[in-house]
């Protein structure tokens, strides 16, 4: 009896286990078995990225800024170090390839990862692998994308350049096409501009590597999206022309839009050639670069801000005029100099100019009146001009990194000048020296708003439903057509020191020169102690359509280094909008 009862027993467990066991397997190959069996493919199958170009960064008028090149670059895969050699011996009879190139480490190699052996083969490269190497499994050709910029140098600053990646392909390595932005427009629309790569599903077996000749068939593929284009303001014919205008000296030109804020040109040279960073750059080109004493990295029209010497009488002229320190009829006697304290401040012309009102002095860029207005006004009433003209503000609207310029007001005056500020200082900022400084794009906004009567249209470098609104500067009527009439003749009086830009007697502006040094030095108007030359104009002058400010870098004098390209850009405006204008007269 007590032995049935046990025989019992363990047929009831044998039997309790066997369900459990099959239960188990029902529920592992019935209920779980497609998540179970696609986790064993996954295992065997890995993703192969396919590249995808880059958007085209293009010009007002369609023409290409930037965009991608596809090349073809050859791989060699499934290779020890001693495969890795027998391909590239037999390569070598063919091709040129770098003798450098050999395995580094075999494991970084191992599985379905690819060694680069050569890029960018021409068509007959390509033609004579797969002629004479089509048989060999372990070579492969693919086609990536790199980065083309056409107008090099003179547009560097605009675009920007490309960076590696950390995102690296697990197969491939570093693609040229999937590297990023590192500044410019490359760099602010780096998501926009960037594409989606494809993808490919291999097979590979339990240690990584590729089963040659089978790919997944019914494997997720993704198509390759090409990024989006991006369409500038940009007039990238002009650009060129006016870089090309620095001839011996260095600097940077903003040309706008008056009515629209658009930027037709954005130049700083120097520059530098952006297509050496669409792959790896070499350390010889970098070294090169980074020790290069122009500085080519340097956005000259951002990020050096400058004394703008006599271009900032316009904003002296028109304070002086709205705060009733002068009236247009206003004359002061210019000798040469005027005495303030203990010391005579010069007027660049030795000898004086005689009597000068508003306007005579504008033409002349008379010293000696500024200084006189600039004494009536006092700081604290002309930094609020300053301020008022943009000074001091950045324009974060844009996609660069910028230096907002100095203003001498009471909080700078308090931080850095132990709360001083003498009548000295005071003539000096009033015509543009001294702790006043600004850069090129803040120059172009004050005589913008001249040009258009008070109003400044906030820049626009690419289409953007986030543009500032305009705002209007008040400034009487009268007041401006003293100022007009004034830059008027800066360019086409006698006496104006803007000549060299004289064309057809329709170009209004203002010319200045920043002191690098003293006067009194002996090393004035040398080499890198050489002044700066500024010019800002706006055209035409009785329909005002353009803004042009020039800064030239050690240029000497704003009117003989400035005056030519400002002469050019205008000549080539009339040639490729005169039509517009011909329909506005």
């Amino acid at each position: 009896m007590a032995k049935s009862t046990r025989s019992n027993l363990s047929i009831l467990i044998v039997t309790i286990f066997f369900l459990v066991i099959t239960s188990r397997l029902f529920y592992l190959q019935v209920i779980k078995g497609e998540q179970y069996q696609e986790i064993s493919r996954k295992n065997f199958i890995r993703e192969a990225i396919i590249p995808s170009p880059r958007g085209l960064i293009l010009d007002r008028n369609g023409k290409q800024i930037a965009y991608s090149r596809p090349v073809v670059n050859l791989y060699v895969k499934n290779s020890n170090e001693l495969k890795f050699n027998e391909i590239k011996n037999n390569l070598s009879n063919y091709l040129e390839l770098d003798p450098s190139l050999k395995l580094k480490n075999e494991k970084s190699y191992a599985g379905i990862q690819r060694r680069l052996l050569k890029k960018d083969l021409s068509i007959d490269e390509i033609y004579l692998i797969e002629d004479l190497f089509k048989d060999v499994s372990n070579i492969e050709l693919i086609v990536d994308y790199i980065r083309v910029y056409p107008y090099g140098e003179s547009a560097s600053h605009l675009t920007g350049h490309l960076t590696s990646n950390d995102k690296k392909d697990f197969m491939y390595g570093n693609l040229f096409s999937n590297r990023k932005g590192a500044n410019g427009l490359e760099k602010f629309f780096d998501k926009t501009l960037t594409g989606n790569v494809g993808s490919k599903f291999l097979y590979v077996d339990s240690k990584g590597r590729e089963i040659i000749g089978q790919e997944v068939e019914d494997g997720e593929s993704k198509d390759i999206k090409k990024g989006n284009n991006i369409k500038t303001t940009i007039d990238i014919e002009l650009q060129k022309i006016i870089y090309d205008q620095f001839v011996s000296f260095n600097g940077a030109v903003i040309v706008s839009d008056l009515k629209s804020g658009e930027i037709l040109a954005l130049v700083s040279k120097p520059g530098f050639d952006p297509n050496l960073f669409s792959q790896p750059i070499s350390s010889k080109n970098w070294n090169k670069l980074k020790t290069d004493k122009s500085k080519p990295f340097l956005n000259r029209a951002f990020l050096v801000s400058s004394p703008p010497g006599s271009i900032i009488k316009i904003i002296t002229a028109v304070a002086g005029l709205e705060e009733e320190v002068v009236s247009p009829s206003t004359e002061y006697y210019c000798p040469g100099y005027t005495k303030v304290g203990n010391r005579n401040f010069r007027c660049w012309l030795r000898g004086g100019h005689g009597m000068q009102d508003v306007k005579k002095a504008l033409i002349t860029s008379c010293d000696v009146y500024f200084y006189k207005v600039g004494l009536g006004l006092g700081i604290k009433k002309y930094s609020s001009w300053l301020k008022k003209f943009g000074i001091g503000n950045s324009h974060d609207y844009l996609p660069f990194k910028q230096k907002s310029g100095v203003v001498p007001d009471k909080n700078f005056i308090d931080k850095y000048l132990n709360g001083k500020f003498y009548s000295g200082d005071m003539v000096n900022v009033a015509i543009g020296q001294g702790y006043l400084t600004l850069n090129v794009v803040q120059a172009n906004k004050i005589i913008s708003i001249i040009a258009n009567d008070g109003e400044f249209v906030p820049y626009k470098l690419f289409d953007s439903t986030d543009q500032s609104k305009s705002k209007k500067l008040k400034i009487k009527p009268k007041n401006l057509k003293v100022i007009k009439d004034g830059l008027l003749g800066v360019v086409n009086d006698s006496n104006g020191t803007g000549f060299h830009a004289r064309d057809d007697l329709l170009l209004a502006g203002k010319t200045g020169t920043a002191q690098v040094i003293s006067k009194d030095s002996a090393n004035y108007g040398y080499g890198e102690y050489k002044n700066h030359g500024w010019f800002t104009s706006y055209y035409p002058f009785d329909d005002p359509k353009i803004a042009i400010t020039v800064f030239a870098e050690h240029g000497d004098s704003g009117g003989r280094a400035g005056g030519p390209i400002i002469k050019k850009i205008v000549s080539y405006y009339k040639k490729n909008y005169g039509e517009k204008l011909d329909e506005l007269n």
